[in-house]
């Protein structure tokens, strides 16, 4: 049997660099190029606009039509289904957004990065649906799936971990300037008000270096806590960086601190692991899952247990370790996909 032709909704893959356009980055185009070799092909519905970044071996098409507004979800359903009717015929259609596209005859997949959506009664609504109407549901944790099956009973659960293989690895270099490195967008589920807080607790503690995406006017509520608690020259915010640029923050820090309050992996972890960055991380499922043995752990927003436990990182020392690759996602992904159309398939 060949390989299935896929197409992949793509139409919120135009953002900043996070977990959801990493994964994207680092997968599909693996995926792509396996599918090739057997004789199927990966097509992606790009957002109206185009992506702003290249998907090599991926077969773009963009949207006709942007779908925004207090009803995107439902657009983009529609979008969707206009695309899959239009460049078909597929056998399998994969995405990530909800609500999923009612097409017959065509093997759906949902891949769920995290629960966030479960804090809220439509967010379960939507995800409960997804895991009753999906022919196979992908999640990249234990932790992540737990939850889903808490929400509902998926046919088929699928945990494909992400890879972590995906920076450039420098040598260590931690001579200059002692700071802390906090990678990630700047956004409440991932807490950076805690991190700023420890700072207070423990005078001693360096200085933190966030780098990663603004969302909803954070900077400015972190900017007004940090006075607050007199901390504000031990803060600096660089932004979203290149990967190169984050590679050799990675190489510089004294340490990585991942304060969030909800994950559905990690993949900072693996960044830090792989350039022997010592860590410290909130004690939460998908952290707990994905950190390796010894990293200091404490109560998600917790500012004094959060000290304790970046000090205690600062003090060890760790060498650079291999870390799982994309490859491997990208092969576990495919082979969920024809898994999933094979027993589509079978009588």
């Amino acid at each position: 049997m060949s390989a299935p032709r896929v197409l992949v909704n793509g139409l919120r893959f135009a953002q900043p660099m996070s977990g959801v356009r990493r994964h994207a980055v680092e997968v599909y185009s693996r995926a792509a190029r396996l599918l090739r070799e057997d004789g199927g092909e990966l097509v992606l519905l790009a957002p109206h606009g185009g992506l702003g970044y290249a998907l090599p071996e991926v077969t773009l098409r963009q949207a006709p039509r942007s779908a925004t507004g207090a009803l995107r979800p439902w657009r983009e359903a529609r979008v969707l289904r206009e695309a899959t009717d239009e460049l078909g015929p597929f056998a399998l259609v994969h995405g990530g957004h909800l609500p999923l596209t009612p097409n017959r005859g065509t093997v759906r997949v949902h891949l769920q990065h995290d629960a966030r959506r479960a804090g809220s009664a439509v967010g379960r609504s939507w995800m409960r649906a997804a895991l009753r109407e999906a022919d196979s549901v992908v999640t990249v944790s234990r932790s992540t799936a737990d939850e889903l099956v808490r929400l509902g009973s998926p046919r088929r659960l699928a945990v494909v971990p992400n890879g972590g293989d995906h920076l450039p690895v420098h040598d260590p270099e931690r001579s200059g300037r002692p700071f802390v490195l906090v990678p990630g967008h700047l956004e409440p589920r991932k807490d950076p008000l805690t991190a700023i807080r420890a700072l207070a607790v423990d005078p001693h503690l360096p200085r933190l270096v966030f780098a990663g995406f603004e969302k909803g006017g954070m900077i400015f509520r972190m900017q007004r806590e940090a006075a607050r608690l007199g901390v504000l020259d031990r803060v600096r915010y660089a932004g979203p960086v290149p990967d190169d640029e984050l590679a050799g923050l990675y190489a510089r820090c004294s340490a990585v601190l991942l304060p969030s309050r909800l994950e559905g992996f990690g993949i900072p972890i693996l960044e830090a692991v792989r350039a022997g960055a010592p860590l410290a991380v909130s004690a939460i499922p998908a952290h707990a899952e994905v950190a390796p043995p010894g990293t200091p752990r404490f109560d998600a927003g917790d500012p004094v247990d959060c000290a304790r436990a970046l000090a205690e990182a600062l003090r060890q020392e760790r060498a650079p370790a291999a870390v799982g690759s994309w490859d491997a996602t990208a092969e576990a992904l495919v082979e969920v996909w024809s898994s999933a159309c094979c027993s589509f398939q079978a009588p």
